[in-house]
């Protein structure tokens, strides 16, 4: 079993240890995903402790979860078991998967703060996602995140602000570039793309 640090999201643990409000925003993420994989095939990038990649293969026709943690990868594997349903250990910047326009669905809920590299990861995706389809992501926005909150969370290596995401997807997603449409929502601190 997975330990509790405080920064990976783990749906056993009580939400009143983790709290309601992150309980309820991770949950929710994949709900909300979950509409828009019926019948598809999904990468879902950061995978963490498995739980998201188990909701969205109950309606995905496959579903690979990648995260660069083994014991994650592991826990996962273990815990949640489908025909439908594969964890694989590697870098969202490096995604182990050959080929390209694999996915017609690729998620990624609360990863790109997490690294550096957030180009190299948009181009991973962009290889890997099909020409007509559908990238959901997540990010902290910077300015309600931390700098009204006055934190700092240790394991963002590199917060966005929302001028700066929707201008990092735009690069990568924009119609001038990609024949895919881009929304951009902002809601309190998700943000997320939906290009279609």
């Amino acid at each position: 079993m997975l330990e509790w640090t405080g920064e990976r999201y783990l749906p056993f643990i009580d939400p009143g240890v983790c709290g309601a409000e992150i309980h309820y925003e991770h949950l929710h993420r994949y709900a909300f995903a979950a509409q828009f994989v019926s019948g598809k095939k999904v990468l879902d990038l950061a995978s963490g402790e498995g739980y998201g990649s188990y909701l969205l293969a109950k309606e995905a026709n496959f579903v690979v979860g990648v995260d660069i943690d083994e014991n994650a990868v592991k826990h996962a594997s273990q815990k949640y078991q489908a025909e439908n349903l594969n964890f694989v250990k590697g870098s969202i910047c490096e995604t182990p998967i050959k080929g390209e326009k694999e996915f017609d669905v690729i998620i990624s809920f609360e990863a790109i703060e997490h690294i550096e590299e957030q180009e190299a990861f948009l181009s991973e995706v962009k290889r890997l996602l099909k020409d007509d389809g559908l990238f959901i992501v997540s990010s902290p926005n910077k300015t309600l995140y931390t700098d009204e909150t006055g934190q700092q969370n240790p394991h963002h290596v590199k917060e966005l602000y929302f001028h700066e995401f929707e201008n990092l997807l735009r690069k990568y997603f924009s119609k001038e570039k990609s024949s895919k449409k881009m929304r951009i929502y902002q809601v309190l601190s998700l943000i997320s793309l939906i290009p279609c």
